[in-house]
Formats: structure tokens, C-alpha cells, sequence
């Protein structure tokens, strides 16, 4: 016999409904979940923005390459070099 797999448990008030939460309730724990989150310091957002755009830069260098070398075979196959 196939064993049943775990029902999940459901998201919201304890019973359940979803609807029941007026918006002062919900604003409430809105607020509650916000004092949970850990912030990144401003070393933290710094170090992640120079990453992002040394990637950026390198992803552009990349694919301007990737492009200019495609470019190049494309027109030497085709005869269109001019040379």
C-alpha cells in the first residue's frame, strides 16, 4: 500500500482563513515581520555594488567580443570582408 504523503500545513490565522485579517491586523504584522529584517550595513552595499558593476563590466567586454569575433567569421564565410 502507498504511504500518503504529509499534508501541508495552511498560511494564515490560526483557522485557516485567509480573509479573516482586517487591515489594521495586517498592517500590524507587516510591521512585525519588517523589525525581523537584518539590514546590510553600508560596507556590505558598497562591496555588493563595486561587485555588480565589475560584472557588468566584464559581462559587456564579454559579449562585445563573443559579438565582434562572430561578426568577423560571419563576414569571412559570406565573402562580405571586402578584402
Amino acid at each position: 500500500m502507498a504511504k500518503k504523503p504529509p499534508v501541508p500545513a495552511k498560511a494564515g490565522n490560526a483557522k485557516g482563513d485567509k480573509s479573516s485579517v482586517g487591515p489594521v491586523q495586517y498592517l500590524g504584522q507587516v510591521r512585525q515581520e519588517a523589525r525581523k529584517v537584518v539590514w546590510p550595513t553600508w560596507r556590505e552595499t558598497l562591496t555588493t555594488t563595486v561587485l555588480v558593476m565589475v560584472m557588468v563590466v566584464l559581462m559587456g567586454v564579454f559579449f562585445f567580443v563573443v559579438d565582434w569575433a562572430l561578426a568577423t567569421i560571419i563576414r569571412l564565410v559570406l565573402g562580405l570582408g571586402g578584402a
